[in-house]
C-alpha cells in the first residue's frame, strides 16, 4: 500500500511504528502517540474510555482530545458472518476495507448523506493479514431503527409507540431515496446500522457501516428495490428475538409500496 492508494481529500497519511494511519490534520498527534506509546488506536481508547458501546466486543468511547466537539467511538474492525472464523483478521489484498469505508464516508457526506463523521483510520498490517481501527464522531441521543421499531431484548425495553415508529420510517424512507438518488450501494442495509436522532424538525436517518459501500451513478428502480427488500427482511429476522412487531403497513413504507409515494 501507498498513500496514492488511501489518499481521501481532507486526510493526512504517515505510517507509524508499523502501522499506517490516515486521519485528519485535527487528530492526527493523538492518533501518532496512540501507536507509539499503545500500538493501537483502540488499545489507547480503551485505557482512556469514558464509556464503552457494545457491538463485536466493546466500543470505547472517548472526550474529544481537542477538549471540545463531539465524542470519539474507537471500533476495532471484526469480521461476522461466515468469516467470524477470522476474527479480527483480514487478508491484505488491494485497499483495506477500512480505507475504502473512510472514502465512501467522505464522499457520501459531501453528497448529503447523513452518515457519522470519520476521523481517523489505522491499519496494522502482518504477515498475510491486517487489522485495523476506525474511530468516527459520536452520535449522542441516537437509537437504532431496531429498537424504535422493535424494542429491545436484553435489557427489555418495548417498542415505540405510533407516532414515534411513523417518523422513523419515514426519515428511513427518505435515507434510502437519497442514497439510490445520489448512487450510494449498500450490502448489508439492516435494521441496526440505521439510526434515528431527533430533530427541531422531527426526526433524521443516520446511516452506518459503509465498509462495503460503492458510490456510482445514481441508482434506479432495481437498486431501491433490493435495498428496501434487504432492510424489511432484516426487519422480520429481528422481530423474531424482540418484543415487538411490524406490522404489513408500516413494512409498505420500507418497501415503498405506499399509494401516492
Amino acid at each position: 500500500m501507498t498513500p496514492t492508494d488511501i489518499a481521501v481529500p481532507g486526510f493526512e497519511f504517515e505510517r507509524v511504528a508499523g502501522g499506517l494511519v490516515t486521519a485528519r490534520p485535527e487528530a492526527a498527534v493523538w492518533c501518532r502517540e496512540a501507536l507509539v506509546q499503545h500500538g493501537s488506536l483502540h488499545s489507547a481508547a480503551t485505557k482512556q474510555a469514558a464509556r464503552h458501546l457494545q457491538g463485536r466486543g466493546p466500543v470505547p468511547v472517548i472526550l474529544n482530545p481537542s477538549g471540545d466537539g463531539p465524542e470519539w467511538v474507537v471500533r476495532h474492525y471484526r469480521r461476522g458472518g461466515a468469516m467470524r472464523i477470522l476474527d479480527d483478521r483480514f487478508v491484505r489484498l488491494g485497499v483495506p476495507r477500512i480505507l475504502q469505508e473512510v472514502d465512501s464516508s467522505v464522499r457520501a457526506q459531501l453528497l448529503g448523506i447523513n452518515t457519522p463523521r470519520v476521523i481517523a483510520a489505522a491499519v496494522y498490517p502482518s504477515g498475510l493479514f491486517y487489522r485495523a481501527d476506525l474511530i468516527t464522531e459520536f452520535v449522542s441521543d441516537a437509537r437504532e431503527l431496531a429498537d424504535v421499531l422493535l424494542g429491545t431484548s436484553d435489557p427489555p425495553s418495548l417498542p415505540d409507540d405510533g407516532d414515534t415508529r411513523a417518523l422513523a420510517l419515514r426519515c428511513t424512507d427518505r435515507l434510502i431515496t437519497s442514497m439510490v438518488t445520489n448512487g450510494l450501494r449498500h450490502l448489508d442495509l439492516n435494521a441496526r446500522n440505521i439510526l434515528l436522532v431527533r430533530t427541531a424538525g422531527g426526526m433524521d436517518a443516520i446511516l452506518l457501516d459503509l465498509d462495503r459501500c460503492a458510490i456510482r451513478d445514481g441508482g434506479g428502480l432495481d437498486e431501491s428495490t433490493g435495498l428496501r427488500q434487504r432492510l424489511a427482511r432484516s426487519i422480520r429476522k429481528l422481530a423474531r428475538t424482540r418484543p415487538g412487531d411490524v406490522g404489513e403497513e408500516e413494512l409498505k413504507v420500507i418497501l415503498n409500496e405506499v399509494t401516492g409515494s
